[in-house]
């Protein structure tokens, strides 16, 4: 049975190494070869302060996460990981559907996200739970940074894309 609760401070480095154990089964999706990196302390702090900080436990054990920051009225997805061993269990779902819950609670009028087009269990995946790709044009500023910043870190530009859901 999966719980999903509040995520605490002193969880920090279990959910740095469930991020870092769920990449790879990423980057061998996306055909990526970069070196895995961790959301940085002050998201995840940014993360629980604002109460949109998720983590996902089964028997006992942290498993997965979210990790959702507010943009004005607009839920920014930063990371949804769960750990190779959990994976395909609808935990992602779960949080997924947990952090839009809380705020959608909080006020937001939308969520987004940016991610991989082709992964099934990104883009393809959101789209399920009525996401929608965006175009640059219709993207928020700070989302088309945190793309830039994605390509830039050697992402590949044809495979990342911004999506939004209306709450």
């Amino acid at each position: 049975m999966v719980i999903i609760r509040d995520g605490r401070q002193e969880e920090f480095d279990r959910l740095a190494d469930i991020e870092l154990d769920a990449f790879v089964t990423w980057a061998q999706a996306c055909d990526v070869s970069q070196e895995p990196s961790c959301a940085p302390v002050h998201l995840l702090q940014q993360s629980l302060e604002e109460n949109l900080l998720l983590v996902a436990e089964e028997g006992g054990r942290t498993v997965g996460f979210a990790l959702g920051l507010m943009e004005e009225s607009t839920l920014h997805i930063v990371e949804i990981d769960v750990e190779r061993e959990a994976q395909g269990k609808g935990i992602g779902k779960a949080l997924m559907l947990a952090l839009l819950e809380r705020a959608g609670g909080f006020g937001c009028s939308e969520a987004v996200l940016t991610t991989d087009r082709y992964a099934p269990f990104n883009a393809p995946f959101y789209e399920k739970l009525g996401f929608r790709i965006l175009s640059a044009v219709e993207t928020p500023a700070f989302l088309l940074k945190r793309l830039k910043a994605q390509v830039d870190s050697g992402l590949d530009p044809e495979r990342r894309v911004a999506m939004r859901l209306h709450l």
